[in-house]
C-alpha cells in the first residue's frame, strides 16, 4: 500500500464526519470491559488480539480486565491493497497450545465477519474449552457471514467505511480516539 502525504491525511480528516465521539467509545469500553469480567470472572483465559486493528481496543479493554488472563496476538488476514479475498493468510499463528484452553479474541469490528470467523474457526479446530469474540463495533447491514455471531460488542455503526480506534483509513489514523467516516460525496 502506497504512502499517503501529510497533505493527504489532513484533506481526508477535513473531509471527514465524526459518527461516534471518544467519550461514547469510552464508555462502550467500559460497558465492555464489565461484560467480559462478569463472564470470565474465576477462570484464567488466553487473551487473544487480533492484529492490527485489535491492537488498540486491546490496550483499552485489557487495563480494566480484573480477571488473571494470559495474552497473545494473531495476525491473519484476507486483504491485499484495500481490497477483500476469499484466502485467509496467516501473518502470525496463534504460538501457544489452546487445547482445554477458554480463548478470548479481541478484533476491532465485525463488518461481514468472514475473517473473524474463518480465525474462529481454525482456532477451534485446536480443540479449546471455548472461544469468544470481542469487538468495539458492530456495522449495521445484511451481509453478516452465516451462522456466526461476536459474543461481545461495543456499540453499532453505520455502514460505511469507519476509522479510528483501531481502523485504518488506508493504513492510517488507528490512532484516533473516535469513529470517524468520509462525509457524504466527499474527496
Amino acid at each position: 500500500m502506497p504512502a499517503l502525504s501529510n497533505q493527504e491525511i489532513e484533506r481526508v480528516l477535513r473531509n471527514s464526519e465524526c459518527l461516534i465521539s471518544r467519550i461514547e467509545v469510552q464508555a462502550a469500553y467500559e460497558r465492555l470491559a464489565a461484560s467480559v469480567n462478569l463472564y470470565y470472572a474465576g477462570r484464567n483465559p488466553i487473551v487473544m488480539v487480533v492484529m492490527n486493528g485489535g491492537l488498540i481496543p486491546a490496550g483499552q479493554l485489557l487495563t480494566q480486565f480484573t480477571f488473571y488472563h494470559r495474552m497473545y496476538y494473531i495476525h491473519a488476514t484476507r486483504y491485499r491493497d484495500n481490497q477483500g479475498t476469499d484466502k485467509l493468510t496467516w501473518l502470525h499463528r496463534p504460538d501457544v497450545n489452546l487445547a482445554g484452553e477458554d480463548v478470548l479474541l479481541i478484533d476491532d469490528i465485525f463488518d461481514e465477519g468472514v475473517t473473524l470467523k474463518a480465525v474462529v474457526d481454525e482456532l477451534r479446530a485446536e480443540n479449546p474449552a471455548s472461544v469468544r469474540t470481542c469487538v468495539l463495533l458492530n456495522k449495521v447491514h445484511a451481509r453478516k457471514v452465516a451462522d456466526f455471531t461476536t459474543d461481545f460488542v461495543g456499540l453499532d455503526v453505520a455502514d460505511r467505511y469507519v476509522y479510528g480506534c483501531g481502523m485504518d483509513y488506508h493504513g492510517y489514523l488507528r490512532h484516533m480516539p473516535g469513529i470517524y467516516a468520509l462525509k457524504e460525496n466527499a474527496i
